[in-house]
């Protein structure tokens, strides 16, 4: 027998009136692996959805990209499954990110079996048709520059428009997919061509 449940947002929030250790959220991660789940820093967590087709076509282009600069220049990048434990006591996943070489020397082989302890320096997030854009820039202001994310890119593909964040004051925004950006001084010699997102 199958059981359907229909829920009809796209992001249903769970409450723990005691919280939730960090040992215990993760375990409740674990052991749900099929579910994309986030920490606020109050200690609410957050249930998502799947990402559409061209979403997940989006955030595979960027990761593809960063795991081509990191097997030249180093640091790591992971995939958009992975969990970042931030300083305000959020757990996040960035649709792509890169973590430098130093801060990679600093984790323990043991860390790489939790959810990880440290900042990424670049996240990329991509809109996707269920985010609302107001949501997604207070997640890159908020939580990831806020937490120290150097570099952070705001995709709206559809839109072709991309946010650049520097710091959670700084922010540039680009309006023309015909160009190729680059990672700064934060990824030097990184760059990507906005027309492969088309």
């Amino acid at each position: 027998m199958v059981l359907e449940i229909n829920i009809p947002a796209d992001i249903v929030e769970l409450n723990f009136p005691n919280g939730l250790s960090n040992e215990a959220f993760e375990e409740l991660c674990f052991s749900n692996k099929e579910l994309v789940v986030e920490r606020e820093p109050s200690g609410k967590i957050t249930v998502m959805s799947p990402v559409s087709g061209r979403s997940g076509r989006s955030e595979l282009k960027f990761n593809g990209a960063l795991y081509n600069y990191i097997m030249e220049h180093g640091g790591e990048s992971f995939s958009s499954s992975t969990g970042f434990t931030l300083p305000d006591g959020s757990m996040k996943s960035p649709d792509a990110c890169f973590v430098s070489a130093a801060k990679i020397a600093l984790l323990t082989d043991e860390d790489f079996d939790h959810f990880l302890e440290v900042v990424p320096d670049f996240v990329v997030e991509v809109v996707s048709p269920t985010d609302q854009l107001n949501i997604a820039k207070n997640k890159m202001r908020d939580v990831w520059m806020a937490n120290g994310v150097r570099l952070g890119w705001l995709v709206d593909v559809p839109n072709q428009k991309l946010w650049i964040y520097r710091s959670e004051e700084n922010i540039d925004i680009i309006e023309d997919f015909n160009r190729t950006i680059d990672g700064e001084d934060i990824l030097p010699g990184f760059e990507f061509n906005l027309r492969n997102l088309r």
